[in-house]
């Protein structure tokens, strides 16, 4: 088998995003979550066509009366790094103290699993950002082409996705379930706002946190990630989900 075969074919996974996709995979699992599945299948709530999404990490606890709990972080990747992704900020957003500020869903079979989340996930990462960005914008492209805001619309897809999937199982499966969306991307992240000199103010980040749509409620919010920020992230998570399973254990 030569060599150029097999060097075609890693040159098609790199820009597939297959290889990425792998890579932020195993960020998660060193990063302690468990299970990490490698593509997951979701129905879109508009449309009800099934989808596929990219990485699925959860962290697990066990919440009062031994509830089996989770964190399931739900990721879209984009692999391409030609474009950096520029965050805008127009004013300052609270950081906001209800754990529903933060997650796309929190739900538990009686309030027990996650009454006790707020006070001891709020304020500490990745729960902690002062600022939410009002959109993610790619730059050097097209106005009709915005990969980066086209990412967060996907993965609140999914995490809707997820969402259904939990509320239709209810009554098979009773247990406390939180979904987090992120996006992870292989390019570079720009923090972009304006100095009180009307000048435009950039900053070059590893991660932010943007506003996105959410039929019905208030703006959701993603977390949107470099490849290099995965590992911290899940860290933060599982550091998360270890302090409820003890606190959990003392009530």
């Amino acid at each position: 088998m030569s060599n150029d075969f097999l060097g075609d074919v890693r040159q098609w996974l790199e820009k597939s995003g297959h290889a990425f996709e792998l890579r932020i995979a195993r960020a998660f699992r060193e990063g302690r979550a468990n299970p990490v599945d490698l593509s997951f299948t979701y129905r879109d709530a508009n449309s009800g066509a099934l989808r596929e999404g990219d990485v699925l990490a959860q962290f697990g606890w066990e919440a009062l009366n031994d509830t089996p709990a989770s964190v399931e972080v739900v990721v879209e990747c984009k692999s391409g790094r030609d474009h950096p992704w520029v965050a805008f900020y127009d004013k300052v957003i609270a950081r906001g103290s209800a754990l529903k500020d933060w997650v796309y869903f929190a739900h538990g079979p009686f309030v027990g699993v996650t009454e006790p989340l707020e006070e001891a996930w709020i304020g500490h990462p990745p729960f902690d950002s002062l600022r939410i960005a009002s959109h993610l914008v790619a730059a050097h492209t097209k106005d009709s082409h915005n990969s980066a805001g086209d990412a967060v619309r996907q993965v609140l897809s999914a995490a809707e996705g997820r969402r259904n999937r939990y509320i239709e199982r209810q009554g098979q499966d009773r247990r406390g379930c939180v979904i987090v969306p992120v996006v992870v991307t292989g390019g570079r992240l720009v923090e972009c706002q304006l100095g009180a000199d009307g000048e435009v103010r950039l900053e070059e980040v590893p991660s932010v946190v943007v506003a996105g749509p959410r039929s019905g409620e208030k703006p959701a919010r993603v977390f949107v990630l470099t490849e290099g920020a995965v590992k911290q992230f899940a860290h933060s998570i599982a550091d998360l989900a270890m302090q409820a399973h003890e606190q959990a254990q003392f009530r």
